[in-house]
């Protein structure tokens, strides 16, 4: 009876005990193998003592807090398609021996698993201690980390975050005596996770900051052995215009200038996603004959401004240095250290990187749906080391043709798997984490793949989760690649015609499965507004804008493309600012005496080359100072082959400063029309006199310990007899420049008569005419047919200066003069006021008619901080060397818009 008792309370406390348990069944949904795989259960963490077991038998775990909710993780190995149950339920843990050493070593954090062992510090020290003090290289600790800052070390610690039961991590927190931030408020920090996992070769290392643009800490991977000699392994081969000489061997000696127009101690640059550069790649291994110590960047995912965390791996003349230098200004990133034997350090096995960062089970189980009731398929993965899988230009946008070819078919678990793994972040990265899409263009073409595919899914019981995925990539695309609300493009107005026919082309997929139509959003029916509100008079014609990377009429050989736009709609433009691509300057639209410049003074920056603050002027409808209309064969990134200021040197005559531009200010009146913009850069780099241009030539370059700062102001005065205008060019730098006024005409050769220049059918007079040094700049090019252009170079030296110039049409210009502050145009006086740095107490310009005072800009009216539009932010990649994003732009744009979040 006692014992029949007994038997019955413990099966109704067993059944209590389970009704309290939780399981937790994780899915290896591929036919590949998972030994001692880390994983996160799908179960929430119990406030009392608890088990986790499977298949009835207590398992090791550990908890940890991500993201505010606290996560259990277990070690498991999963056979191929193998899927695992484990239960989570009240009770005491039994003692499993650890997994990872994690223990304290005199004033150092071991983590050990047998296979890898890194050294972390464990106290301060003065200076900032290195965030890796060593690894474990075969019986020796090689390798060593410093600090390069000038940010005090205000505090340090080290805390163990995962004790070795399943997987060590240490969190490495470093706070600085400075602020950091693109508004200057947030307080200076890094803080550094390293973690190892059981049986693996790498150890993981997740970064966080907020520092000074130049600070970073470097990796000394050749301390305390003798590497010979290094292996990068790049994205590929390079692209564009220009002509590269042999691209170096990806095993070559630990020596600098092997990477053609990089700094010259760049070894490899590793950044975690595949584009066009031949300077970026994957993975860098310092090697002898028999060991290596190298690093894998991985996780795309996990990377926040991700240009600016990408590790350059660095050597130096001496031959047997090899460094990994990670910049530490603003973001977070992931990536790997290995060392060990060369015939089994992991560097490029594709199937172990394929299992430990593209398709972990953790990733999978925590990111993906992998069931569909009823369907049959093998799930469907991406090499995202593979130029041939990842290149948008390439096999994906015949991919995209098929799939909106395909939209009424049904798909099985390898669409399902495929439209998730094309939008991941990880793959392809996104814009929320400022990741470029190398060109807006690439992002269109390579997420309409899983956009279209996502119809297929209809039938899926969260089929809705796949739509509202797809509808807001789209609207990422739309809203990050289309400035409101002037409709102008992230990329020059060629390649926003390109989009718009990506966009058109999935539009009845999307609108007949998915619910939403992108040709009715906003943003796409400006941007056709955009491409007719640029184009420009030619001959009783319109055409589209030459302006950046443009798509001429090679068939017909005529140049830019015809645009047809509506007499009653071009009749009503006036003057307008554009935000994102500058202010377009029009009168008299739809006449024979229309008057049109186009002022690149946005930071939209894409297909756009050598251009900030140049302009495109039609004077009695027909062009007359152009933009050229060539392309890539061949491409003029010159800022010399564009009309605005260019700088160089005496040992540098022709260089280009980049930066991006940004108007600044603007008024209109019915007589005069202004705009103001403004560009800076920290360096020149050096150019070729005459196009093509190197593809993505960084250096050499010249520094500058403060930034040089180019401003431009441009007038149309209308009203007279022309409409004419009046350009004042400023400068400020801190080294003595030769800053040279450019200008490409379809006039004649042009003749100087002391302050006058003539082109024929246009005057160009520059006022204090002594101060110049003249020369004519010829050019031609058969790039869609056969354009000719004479050229001006105006030339003066020093710190700073200026241009006050008068661009006149026709054949009789108005009598012109120099007056104090400015010129005298007829009976105009156009006069300026305040230098490059005296905005808010000055009288920046005025106007005055016979006497009459007819348009006033105070420096109260010019701001520094004006809204360039609404759009996202567009991070520059391979082909676009502009330097840095500047903190001004990264405060209007990289905030995630609300609907977004």
């Amino acid at each position: 009876m006692h014992r029949l008792f007994l038997i019955m309370v413990i099966a109704l406390f067993t059944l209590a005990i389970s009704s309290l348990a939780e399981t937790s069944t994780l899915i290896n949904p591929i036919r590949r193998e998972y030994p001692d795989e880390l994983v996160r259960l799908k179960a929430t963490v119990p406030t009392t003592p608890f088990i986790v077991t499977r298949d009835g038998v207590q398992v090791p775990y550990q908890v940890e807090e991500i993201d505010g909710v606290r996560r259990i993780w277990v070690c498991a190995t999963f056979a191929a398609k193998e899927n695992l149950t484990f239960e989570v339920a009240p009770g005491t843990p039994k003692d499993f021996p650890p997994r990872v050493t994690v223990k304290r070593d005199g004033d150092y954090y071991l983590l050990d698993n047998g296979i890898t062992a890194v050294r972390i510090p464990a106290v301060t020290a003065e200076p900032a201690p290195g965030p890796i003090a060593a690894l474990k290289l075969g019986e020796e600790w090689v390798g060593g980390s410093s600090w390069q800052t000038d940010m005090k070390l205000k505090t340090f610690s080290a805390t163990v975050i995962a004790d070795g039961l399943v997987f060590g991590k240490v969190r490495l927190r470093y706070d600085f005596d400075a602020l950091a931030g693109s508004a200057h408020d947030v307080p200076a920090f890094a803080e550094i996770d390293v973690s190892l996992a059981p049986g693996q070769k790498h150890v993981v290392i997740a970064e966080r900051h907020e520092m000074a643009q130049h600070d970073s800490w470097e990796f000394e991977a050749s301390r305390g052995w003798k590497p010979t000699t290094g292996r990068g392994v790049p994205h590929s081969g390079g692209a564009g215009s220009g002509e590269v000489g042999k691209l170096p061997e990806k095993t070559r000696a630990l020596l600098p200038g092997a990477v053609p127009l990089a700094a010259d101690e760049l070894f490899l640059n590793l950044f975690p996603r595949w584009n066009q550069h031949y300077k970026d790649g994957w993975s860098f291994a310092a090697m002898d004959d028999k060991q290596t110590v190298g690093a894998m960047v991985v996780r795309s995912g996990q990377w926040l401004w991700p240009h600016d965390n990408s590790i350059r791996a660095v050597v130096k003349a001496s031959g047997d240095y090899a460094g990994l230098r990670a910049p530490t200004w603003r973001g977070a990133r992931m990536w790997w250290l290995l060392a060990g034997p060369l015939a089994t350090t992991p560097l490029g096995d594709i199937g172990y990187v394929t299992a430990h960062d593209f398709e972990p089970l953790d990733k999978l189980n925590e990111d993906f749906i992998l069931t569909w009731p009823g369907k049959t398929g093998e799930f469907q993965g991406m090499n995202l080391h593979d130029n041939g899988q990842m290149n948008p230009t390439g096999g994906i946008r015949g991919a995209g043709r098929n799939a909106i070819a395909s939209a009424g078919k049904q798909g099985d678990i390898g669409t399902l798997t495929k439209v998730q793994t094309m939008f991941h972040p990880d793959t392809y990265g996104n814009y929320w984490l400022h990741w470029s899409p190398e060109n807006p263009n690439f992002f269109t073409d390579f997420t309409r793949v899983p956009i279209a595919l996502t119809a297929q899914l209809r039938d899926h019981p969260q089929f809705e989760r796949f739509r509202k995925q797809a509808e807001m990539t789209m609207r990422e695309d739309l809203y990050s690649s289309v400035t409101m609300p002037s409709g102008a493009g992230q990329e020059c107005p060629g390649y926003l015609t390109w989009a718009l026919k990506g966009w058109g082309e999935v539009a009845p997929v999307t609108k007949q499965y998915l619910g939403f139509d992108p040709r009715e959003w906003p943003e796409y029916k400006a941007a056709e507004r955009f491409l007719q509100r640029t184009s420009y008079p030619d001959s009783g014609f319109r055409r589209a804008s030459p302006v950046g990377d443009s798509h001429p009429d090679r068939a017909a050989g005529t140049g830019m493309a015809k645009i047809e736009v509506p007499a009653d709609v071009v009749e009503k433009w006036k003057t307008e600012e554009l935000q994102g691509f500058g202010a377009l300057f029009t009168n008299n639209p739809g006449t024979d005496k229309e008057t049109y410049l186009s002022f690149k003074a946005g930071p939209n920056r894409g297909h756009y080359h050598g251009d900030q603050l140049s302009f495109h002027y039609c004077a009695d409808g027909n062009p007359i100072v152009v933009d050229h209309h060539c392309s890539y064969h061949p491409r003029a990134g010159q800022e010399h082959m564009h009309n605005r200021l260019s700088f160089g040197t005496d040992e540098m005559p022709w260089a280009n400063m980049d930066g991006y531009e940004r108007l600044i200010g603007f008024k209109t009146s019915d007589m005069v029309d202004v705009a103001v913009g403004q560009v800076e850069s920290d360096r020149l780099r050096h150019m070729q006199q005459y196009p093509p241009e190197m593809w993505h030539e960084e250096y050499p370059q010249i520094a500058f310990a403060t930034p040089l700062t180019y401003r431009r102001t441009m007038v149309m005065v209308k009203g007279g007899a022309e409409d004419y205008f009046v350009i004042r060019d400023q400068y400020a730098g801190p080294v003595k420049l030769n800053a040279t006024f450019n200008l490409h005409t379809y006039g004649n050769e042009p003749k100087r008569v002391g302050a006058t220049i003539d082109f024929g059918k246009l005057t160009l007079y520059c006022a204090e005419s002594a101060a110049f040094n003249f020369e004519s700049f010829p050019w031609q090019h058969d790039n869609g047919g056969l354009e000719v252009t004479k050229g001006a170079r105006l030339t003066i030296k020093g710190e700073k200066g200026e241009f006050v110039t008068v661009l006149y049409p026709g054949e009789k210009p108005a009598k012109m003069s120099t007056i104090p502050g400015g010129v005298k145009v007829g009976d105009d006086e156009i006069t300026f006021g305040g230098g490059i740095d005296q905005l808010a107490d000055t009288t920046y310009m005025t106007v005055k008619r016979a006497g009459k005072e007819i348009l006033t800009l105070s420096g109260k009216e010019i701001n520094l901080d004006r809204s360039q539009g609404t759009v996202g932010l567009f991070v520059p990649d391979a082909g676009y060397p502009f330097g840095d994003i500047p903190d001004w732009l990264a405060r209007q744009r990289a905030a995630m818009p609300d609907w977004a979040k």
